[in-house]
């Protein structure tokens, strides 16, 4: 069986890695891995990280696009790179412009979809914006979905989709950490910038790490996240914030305007390697995110997440009490970081013994699917 494997941001390339590795290992020359670049800058010491060479590079992405340029160039790339050799199925991850367009490529060539991280929904078509609707359109094009959870296999099933054609594996992100938390810590890998905090006097510190990026937090939400922080920073001296910039230019402007340098318990830091970024997340207090993958990631490390979002497609993390909705409002934020930081019952009660999202086998489940699916269908 022909695979092509399609990636083009870096959430998908942590969770597609491991995958991606036991499939070379199993399919050897049949696979074929695919990068879009839609995230080009932030790919490269990813695939050295895990060791992973694309076959095709497609380098999509362009200053100023917009999403239905964007959209468009995959969907025309995608198809043509099908073209060229025709495989037998494709494997997309999550819910990006390239997942979306490398399903709808392969659909419209008459190949056949696997969906890794399948069935997350709101149902609230503008948040996640574009990604709630990207990843319901994706499901009615999949063959195959790969559930993080029974909660997601539940709305699949609700939408119809064939129970024989669902498997619920767990998420492929806890591969990723098995895969690199060991040599992390070998290699006391961690940003330079905080070394203080790693192995200097700050070590004690309590240390809060912040990100922002979503889109339907760009307009009031981001002012407000970043007055929020700068509020609790000025409260709390003996805590450091590290607020994470984002590659998005608009984001990124935006926490500068507010930020501006930042103060000195408060550090403002580019983005980081994937190994870096999951040192931090080790050796922080608790985290502040509207991130989709962090709620997945920290329950691992032992880090309450608060959510800065009013609705998640991830519920299994609120239902397990390790992630808090808090939204992007000014006054819920400051309350619920305070609570954390002057209160340890509140904050053990957001700890849990096991990360509800899986437990790090999820890419050995979906190769031994596959692996059934490709006997069924020779």
């Amino acid at each position: 069986m022909r695979i092509d494997v399609v990636y083009g941001t870096r959430p998908e390339l942590i969770k597609l890695a491991v995958l991606i590795l036991q499939l070379k290992e199993v399919f050897g020359n049949e696979l074929r891995v695919i990068s879009t670049g839609q995230h080009r800058e932030m790919l490269l010491g990813l695939e050295d990280w895990f060791g992973i060479k694309p076959d095709i590079s497609l380098n999509i992405m362009k200053p100023g696009q917009s999403l239905g340029h964007l959209s468009g160039e995959l969907l025309i790339k995608l198809t043509d790179v099908y073209t060229d050799e025709n495989p037998d199925l494709v494997i997309v991850q999550g819910d990006t412009q390239t997942a979306l367009a490398g399903a709808q490529a392969a659909f419209f060539k008459g190949i056949k979809v696997a969906h890794v991280e399948a069935g997350l929904r709101t149902y609230k078509k503008l948040s996640p914006f574009p990604e709630e609707l990207n990843r319901q359109f994706i499901s009615k094009i999949a063959d195959l979905h790969f559930c993080p959870s029974e909660t997601s296999r539940k709305y699949l099933l609700e939408e119809k989709v064939d129970s024989a054609d669902i498997s619920v594996v767990g998420n492929t992100v806890l591969d990723a950490l098995a895969f690199s938390r060991e040599k992390i810590e070998k290699d006391r890998i961690f940003p330079i910038k905080l070394k203080p905090f790693f192995e200097g006097e700050k070590t004690g510190t309590k240390l809060i790490l912040v990100t922002s990026h979503r889109r339907e937090n760009l307009e009031s939400g981001l002012k407000q996240i970043c007055n929020s922080i700068l509020k609790l920073a000025q409260t709390n001296p003996d805590v450091q914030f590290v607020f994470l910039l984002h590659h998005n230019p608009d984001v990124k402007k935006t926490m500068m305007d507010l930020l501006g340098e930042g103060r000195e318990n408060l550090i403002l830091l580019p983005p980081l390697s994937y190994p870096e970024f999951l040192a931090v997340m080790n050796r922080c207090y608790f985290i502040l995110t509207d991130s989709g993958g962090l709620q997945e990631e920290a329950p691992s490390f032992g880090k309450p997440v608060l959510l800065l979002r009013s609705v998640t497609e991830r519920p299994e993390g609120v239902a397990a009490g390790c992630v808090k909705l808090v939204g992007a409002e000014y006054d819920s934020i400051i309350t619920e970081a305070q609570e954390l930081l002057d209160s340890f019952s509140s904050y053990q009660k957001m700890l849990v013994k096991e990360n509800p999202f899986g437990s790090g086998i999820a890419s050995k489940l979906i190769v031994e699917r596959l692996l059934n699916y490709s006997t069924l269908n020779d």
